[in-house]
């Protein structure tokens, strides 16, 4: 759209490529808006992660008998995870074209973490398997059209010398989360209180947490005039990212899509590996998962403060991101080979040090090659999310017949599901090294 602009500084401003207008009008978050930020992210995760880490495991065992737990545990995350899947991408498009007076990003983010609780209250309440399924596709279709606006507000507001720095935070936010969860249904289990209980007071948490930091941001408010008119149909087509034209977005997104699906061969079925490779009932294994979960929360909030920090100080991404990925597949391979409970804090520690490093310094990584930024962020942020979303769809399909590997009638394999999932880590930092637009 052509601007005519009589006065001198008009005129120089008219000179300006469009993305430095764009950027121009786009307000810079304040150090209060990117705490908030950093709060609001974290609380809206205890509300997502604490199901996938623990509750939905337990809401199941309550539907179910030993035998098909883990089955039907793979039929509820596998279908929540493909509405993740298809809603990141288009809420993405969606905010980008936003012109409420609210802002781009606000709407999606009050409407998605409003339909994510609902979702959540569905599960609470559910008296069969099906239910639970409805109940998780609706919560992950709103967060996750939450977290595209979410994650949009990073490209939008912080400069490029703060993004690592900030990432940093929101990745330790995102994995401590499932700490503040488990904690909350530890304490819950304990008390003998009904598992319903576990999955309401993350919700409320989350919905308080986006909702504040809403109330906070000065959102970018596009023109209608600016906006870029939305076809499906074009949308579908023209949503693939060519690896041959963006070949360092394509390696970004192939190394986190290779790293979260081995990441979710532990992360959906931990609950029910503590039971059945080591005894416990459901109190002591949500207290095992606390515990361990601490102390991957201490190493990895050294790990990611660290990593972040060296990464913006230094300009480098990917060294970062190459040592953090084995440290995390060492982790996944000391659990698979565990046969007493101490050699599981070993494993923890090892899986906190990567995971912290790797979320500090990827997401930073994408930034600095995410495609047309200046005008597709949360478009292009929810292509990448996909690499987010897609392993926690493929890997539940995949797990049983894993599980299955040489295991006797009833039993399940969690060594070959967890060796596979450590070399599938692996194989994503081989996929970092071909990146060449970043160091």
């Amino acid at each position: 759209m052509e601007t005519h602009l009589g006065d001198t500084a008009a005129t120089a401003a008219a000179a300006l490529e469009p993305a430095d207008r764009r950027r121009a009008r786009t307000p810079q978050a304040s150090t209060g808006v990117l705490v908030m930020y950093v709060v609001g992210f974290f609380m809206m995760y205890i509300a997502v992660m604490t199901p996938v880490v623990s509750t939905l495991a337990v809401k199941v065992s309550t539907l179910t008998d030993a035998s098909g737990k883990v089955g039907a545990l793979s039929v509820v995350t596998g279908v929540g995870a493909f509405f993740a899947f298809v809603a990141n991408p288009i809420a993405g498009a969606l905010s980008d074209r936003t012109t409420s007076r609210f802002g781009m990003r606000k709407p999606w983010l009050v409407a998605g973490v409003v339909g994510g609780v609902i979702g959540l209250l569905i599960i609470a309440a559910a008296t069969a398997i099906w239910q639970v399924v409805i109940g998780w596709a609706l919560a992950q279709t709103a967060f996750n059209s939450a977290q595209a606006a979410f994650q949009a507000v990073l490209p939008d507001q912080v400069d490029e010398e703060r993004r690592a720095k900030v990432s940093g935070w929101v990745g330790t936010g995102q994995n401590v989360s499932a700490l503040a969860g488990v904690g909350i249904a530890a304490v819950l289990a304990a008390a003998h209180l009904a598992t319903g209980w576990m999955i309401v007071i993350p919700a409320a948490l989350g919905l308080v947490g986006v909702l504040l930091f809403a109330a906070v941001l000065r959102d970018r408010v596009l023109e209608k005039a600016d906006a870029q008119p939305f076809h499906l149909g074009r949308f579908f087509a023209g949503f693939w990212l060519s690896p041959r034209k963006h070949p360092d977005f394509g390696w970004a997104w192939l190394g986190r899509f290779l790293l979260l699906f081995g990441f979710a061969s532990y992360n959906n079925y931990q609950f029910y590996y503590l039971q059945d490779r080591f005894g416990f009932g459901t109190a002591t294994a949500l207290a095992w998962q606390l515990r361990l979960m601490v102390l991957q929360a201490i190493v990895l909030t050294v790990s990611a403060t660290l990593g972040g920090w060296l990464s913006d100080r230094t300009g480098r991404r990917k060294v970062f991101v190459i040592i953090s990925t084995v440290l995390a597949a060492a982790g996944l391979a000391v659990f698979a080979a565990a046969t007493h409970a101490s050699l599981l804090y070993v494993a923890a520690g090892l899986f906190g040090l990567g995971l912290g490093a790797y979320m500090a310094v990827d997401l930073a990584l994408v930034t600095d090659v995410l495609p047309n930024r200046e005008t597709e962020a949360a478009k292009n942020m929810g292509v990448f999310n996909i690499a987010n979303a897609l392993p926690q769809s493929l890997a539940p399909a995949v797990a049983p017949a894993l599980l299955a590997i040489g295991a006797a009638h009833g039993a399940n394999n969690y060594t070959s599901l967890f060796l596979i999932g450590a070399l599938i880590i692996v194989l994503g930092a081989v996929s970092t090294m071909f990146i060449r637009g970043a160091r």
